[in-house]
């Protein structure tokens, strides 16, 4: 409750009948900045002794005083329901977004990456930047339902991954268009030995998309290419875990 609304509701009680209709026409009074106090008197048909003494029992010592007050709450609340429209809209803008998202995802390929995860001797999961937080969550899912996975979220240790790996294995990059030349040279070996190449990715015809066997793409747009790409990643990798845990119920 703003300053000004405070002291009417602290006060009121002690304006008398004539002063309770001043406040009261001032509250109700559309344009605050407008307002004068010749309004007032013709409005009302009281006398600016009475205007006066109901702006002192609230505090203030003259009417002008008083009006600024109330334009000052005015803007205050102006400016809070422009933050709330804005709310509003990032709200609607982040719920189409998933929606559409999800409507991007290609089930038969979702699938088949679930397959590849459930049969894999070892689930290499790898991501840098802004996928370090989705990569470190999913491999730990994967390890609650028994499957060997381990994070891989700097160059060093993803370069290493070419040295590891083999036929049986799969990586699985997460990427919020954070990909290195380094991450595609140490990925396009790990291809060579056979290991099955998976990309989940924010960032459409990267070059790791190129050389992936399966990609699943979280729709991204372009006003928000950077500060929503985790959390899309997020939604991706959540939904790849429950299709995971409804193809083997004996996960649960």
């Amino acid at each position: 409750m703003n300053e000004i609304y405070k002291k009417i509701r602290h006060n009121y009680e002690r304006l008398s009948e004539a002063e309770q209709e001043v406040i009261d026409f001032i509250l109700t009074f559309e344009d605050i900045d407008k307002l004068k106090l010749k309004d007032i008197q013709e409005q009302l048909f009281v006398s600016n002794a009475t205007v006066i003494r109901a702006c002192k029992k609230l505090n203030f010592a003259t009417f002008n005083e008083l009006k600024y007050a109330f334009m000052r709450s005015q803007r205050r609340n102006s400016q809070k329901a422009y933050k709330k429209a804005n709310s509003s809209k990032l709200i609607e803008e982040m719920k189409k977004t998933i929606v559409t998202a999800l409507e991007f995802i290609d089930e038969t390929i979702l699938n088949q990456v679930c397959t590849h995860l459930l049969k894999a001797r070892r689930i290499f999961c790898v991501g840098t930047g802004a996928s370090k937080v989705v990569v470190s969550e999913f491999q730990q899912k994967l390890k609650l339902i028994n499957l060997w996975s381990n994070e891989y979220i700097d160059e060093l240790s993803i370069a290493c991954i070419s040295q590891m790996c083999e036929a049986e294995d799969v990586i699985l990059i997460f990427s919020a268009d954070d990909e290195t030349a380094l991450m595609n040279e140490s990925i396009l070996k790990a291809k060579s030995n056979g290991a099955v190449i998976i990309t989940i990715t924010a960032s459409p015809h990267n070059q790791l998309e190129q050389i992936s066997r399966y990609s699943l793409w979280a729709y991204n747009t372009a006003n928000h290419k950077n500060t929503q790409a985790a959390l899309l990643l997020h939604l991706i990798s959540n939904l790849l875990y429950e299709k995971l845990l409804m193809k083997e119920p004996n996960f649960r």
